[in-house]
Parts: structure tokens; C-alpha cells; sequence
């Protein structure tokens, strides 16, 4: 894959759902999937993922419905090894691709979590999931490409004859995430694409280190992507009032729900401040801002860069001097983020990167 080259992906979901303004998650919308992804194209993202887990829906019908209604955007599609045959998913997203134009990526979704895996009734090991997942791609891979029938026997899966009459365009990418010893290792020989959680880039530079590193020594040369959230705006006082504002509504609907309890003779208002304190202190690592992950809503969430456009896009191109070049990036409100992200982010983004290209290069002649 192109290492030089910049990316960036949204997050679609199947309903205007976000941590700051939750909705049922049994609610669907097949109107704001459409408009979800028509906004991320116009924005110019490079691709969309659509995440998976043992209580979401699947996400392949999601990317396509999203890919019948865009020309352009791709998909970063969470698939999760173990539930059905290799051969069966790697003809489903090979189908896809084709329809699409080419626009399939395929994130592969081991599972950390064994109870979440029960869920699904899968009882098997961390480790052995990791080894089942790499061969699971393996066998895809030969589905993708093989020209002629084949067979495969290894420690999972044993098919005979398999073959598929409809291939992708053009190779599907694999992208797998983890940062656990067995997902490194077994990431740095299948990853097209290794993703990394958002944390502050000094604390992904020996992670990242190492998968290049390992991949190297088998001949590849994975490209890295990270997730992050962002609250933008024309200053840093405007993206700090708006993310104290989301903040302020969490911390009162935890305390209202008992969430977070509220002391014997302790007033709502001294309950919301407590909170406020706690979810508060050293919740700043650089422009990355935990204060909302602290708050205990029970639904999950990520810590934000908060800052105007500029810092925030000086703050994303330390991540690509420490290698990344594929950036998740989302907010709080899904479709006016993403039309931000677009207008005023990325291209920000992209210029200091052309800078310091031509630096670079001023500097070698």
C-alpha cells in the first residue's frame, strides 16, 4: 500500500446514534444511512467504517445500501472471523466489490472479549482466534485470486475445490487492528492496513514500531491507521465551549440516572461539579481530551483532539510523523462533523502535509 498517501474514514452507523445524543439501537434508518454516506463523499472521505460486534447488526448490508447510493466511497467493512466459511465471506465481499466499482476494504474483528464472543457462541481463546483469523484471511485471499479450483487443509478450515466465479476488481484490502502480542503478530503477516485505538501518538510510536518491523522482516510494508475523535472549530475557545457543553449534558444525565450517585445531603449542583472535577483531572494529554470518556454514560467512548482547525490538523500530522497515513476521523453530531471535517480539517491536514513534502524536499536537493 502507498504509505505517502493520506486517507481519511468516517464512521456510518445505521442510525443517527452518537455518544453524546444516544438513540435506541434498534432503531433503523435507512434514510440517514444514505445520508450518512452521501455527506462523507461530498466531504471527500476516502472510506467509511462500519463497525461490528456480537450485538450489532451485520455490517455488510449496511455498506450495501451505502454503496448503492454513492460513486466514489469506500468501505471499511468489520467482519469477524469464525461464524461462517471463509470461502462464503470472501465470495460475499468480492460480489460487493464488483458492484461497487472496487470501493470493498474488509477490517477484520478477532474479538478481545470472551464473553462478547459467547454472545455468538464461540468459546474459543484469545490466542486461537488470533491464529484463526490469519488463516481465515489466508483462505479468503486464495478465494480472491485463485484462477483455478484449490484445496486447503490447516489447523480451522479444510475445503476442497474451492473456487469462486466472480472476483474483486482489484484486491480487497485487509485491515486488522489489536495491539496485544498474538494480534501483532499475526497482524504484521495479514494487514494490509494495522489500526491502532486513539491514543496520544508518543504511545503509539513503539506499538507501530513494532508491527512495521515484523512485517518488514516477511517482506511487507503494512500502512497505519488510527482512530480519533475530534471537536473542531474556527478557535480553541469555541471547540473547548462546545466540548464542555457535550460534557455538562453527560455529567447531568449521570447524575439523573444514578449513574453517578449523588452523596446523603450532597445537592444535584455539588453532585454535577464532583463529577465534573473527576471526570476532569488529567484528562488532558496534549490537545487530547478524555474529560467525555470519563463520564460513566455506559456507553463507550473515545478521547477527543479539542482545538481549532489548525491545531487540531498540526496535532494529527504528529501521528504521521510517527508513521500513520490512514486516519479515522468522527465527531459528535455524524453528518455536520463530517461536512466540517471536509470543508475546513482535511484540507488543512493535507497542505501541512504538502508543506513539509516540499520541505523535505528542499532540503535533499
Amino acid at each position: 500500500m502507498n504509505d505517502d498517501t493520506l486517507e481519511f474514514f468516517g464512521i456510518l452507523h445505521w442510525n443517527d446514534y452518537s455518544e453524546a445524543q444516544p438513540k435506541p439501537f434498534d432503531v433503523v434508518e435507512p434514510d440517514f444511512v444514505e445520508a450518512c454516506a452521501r455527506a462523507h463523499e461530498s466531504a471527500g472521505f476516502d472510506r467509511v467504517l462500519i463497525a461490528n460486534s456480537a450485538h450489532r447488526p451485520d455490517s455488510l448490508p449496511i455498506a450495501t445500501w451505502a454503496a448503492a447510493v454513492t460513486t466514489r466511497l469506500g468501505f471499511m467493512i468489520a467482519h469477524r472471523p469464525g461464524f461462517i466459511a471463509p470461502t462464503m465471506a470472501a465470495r460475499m465481499f468480492a460480489m460487493l466489490d464488483r458492484m461497487s466499482g472496487g470501493r470493498c476494504a474488509v477490517h477484520i474483528i478477532t474479538g478481545a472479549d470472551d464473553t462478547e464472543l459467547r454472545a455468538d457462541g464461540d468459546y474459543s481463546t484469545k490466542d486461537d482466534r488470533y491464529r484463526r483469523s490469519h488463516e481465515y484471511v489466508e483462505v479468503m485471499r486464495k478465494v480472491w485470486s485463485a484462477d483455478a479450483p484449490f484445496d486447503h487443509a490447516g489447523e480451522f478450515y479444510r475445503v476442497e475445490g474451492a473456487f469462486a466465479h466472480v472476483r474483486p476488481q482489484a484486491g480487497i484490502p485487509i485491515f486488522w487492528g489489536g495491539s496485544s502480542p498474538a494480534s501483532i503478530e499475526y497482524g504484521a503477516r495479514a494487514a494490509d492496513v494495522y489500526a491502532f485505538p486513539g491514543f496520544p501518538a508518543a504511545a503509539l510510536r513503539e506499538p507501530a514500531r513494532e508491527v512495521l518491523t515484523r512485517a518488514r522482516a516477511l517482506g511487507r510494508a503494512p500502512a497505519l491507521l488510527t482512530s480519533l475523535r475530534v471537536l473542531v472549530a474556527d478557535t480553541d475557545a469555541q471547540a473547548w465551549e462546545r466540548a464542555h457543553a457535550i460534557q455538562d449534558r453527560l455529567i447531568a444525565e449521570v447524575v439523573d440516572n444514578g449513574r453517578f450517585p449523588i452523596r446523603p445531603g450532597e445537592t444535584r449542583r455539588a453532585a454535577i461539579e464532583r463529577a465534573k472535577a473527576q471526570a476532569n483531572d488529567g484528562a488532558l494529554d496534549g490537545l487530547l481530551w478524555a474529560g467525555i470518556t470519563r463520564v460513566p454514560t455506559g456507553r463507550p467512548a473515545l478521547g477527543c483532539l479539542v482545538g481549532s482547525h489548525d491545531r487540531v490538523a498540526a496535532a494529527i500530522m504528529e501521528y504521521h510523523a510517527a508513521g500513520f497515513s490512514r486516519f479515522i476521523v468522527s465527531g459528535y453530531d455524524p453528518i455536520p462533523d463530517a461536512l466540517l471535517f471536509g470543508e475546513k480539517l482535511i484540507p488543512r491536514v493535507k497542505a501541512l502535509k504538502g508543506a513539509r513534502c516540499a520541505k523535505a524536499s528542499t532540503s535533499s536537493a
